[in-house]
This record gives C-alpha cells, structure tokens and sequence, in this order.
C-alpha cells in the first residue's frame, strides 16, 4: 500500500510539469481495483495541487482510443 501511494506521489510530482499547460484531468476507471486506488491518490493530490479532476467509468475498448485522441492534457 505504501509502495503504491509512493508511486502516485511520485508520478503526480513528475507530471506536474508536462500538466502546467492543463487546468483539469480526466482519468477512465475501468474497474480494476489496483487503477481505481491509483486514480483516487492521484486525483486527490491534484486536487490540492488546484487541478480538476474527473474520473469516468469507461470500458477499455473506450478508454485506450480516447488516450490518444484526448488532446495534450489526457492522461
């Protein structure tokens, strides 16, 4: 648990940079536990970093297509 907290602290710390052109993210949970815990850190890390965040429950089929048609702000 630990180990997967440090990552999201890490990577949200990393990202901060390639976000500052972004006011708001947009994470897909497709329903796996690992993903879900992730996104949840992460999106309360930006939240207080004073991004938006949203989270929507898309299918895989949905999410990988929108990763890349989602613009320079998807993640």
């Amino acid at each position: 648990m630990i180990k997967t907290l440090t990552s999201a602290l890490a990577l949200s710390l990393v990202s901060g940079a390639a976000l500052a052109n972004c006011d708001s993210v947009t994470f897909s949970d497709v329903g796996w536990t690992d993903i879900t815990a992730t996104t949840a850190a992460t999106t309360v890390v930006l939240d207080a970093l004073g991004y938006e965040t949203d989270i929507k429950v898309l299918s895989v089929p949905v999410t990988y297509p929108a990763i890349f048609t989602g613009g320079p702000c998807a993640v």
